[in-house]
């Protein structure tokens, strides 16, 4: 899992929830709408631009955002 991902959820859900690579919004403790606002803003830092609202609803799992921050 990429480092800057997990350093993400880390500050955003929390040390305690086990996040990996199958993690999505449905399957993860924490990863709330507004959690997810949250993951989404720290997104938007790291690629220093704003995320269309399609981007926005599309980011639902690990990978997503992984090969998203990849690009």
């Amino acid at each position: 899992m990429d480092t800057k991902v997990k350093k993400i959820f880390i500050k955003i859900l929390g040390k305690k929830v086990k996040i990996n690579s199958k993690s999505d919004i449905n399957n993860t403790l924490g990863w709330d709408s507004l959690n997810h606002i949250k993951i989404i803003d720290e997104i938007e830092k790291i690629k220093k631009k704003k995320l269309s609202t399609i981007q926005f609803l599309e980011m639902t799992s690990i990978k997503l955002i992984e090969n998203f921050l990849k690009k």
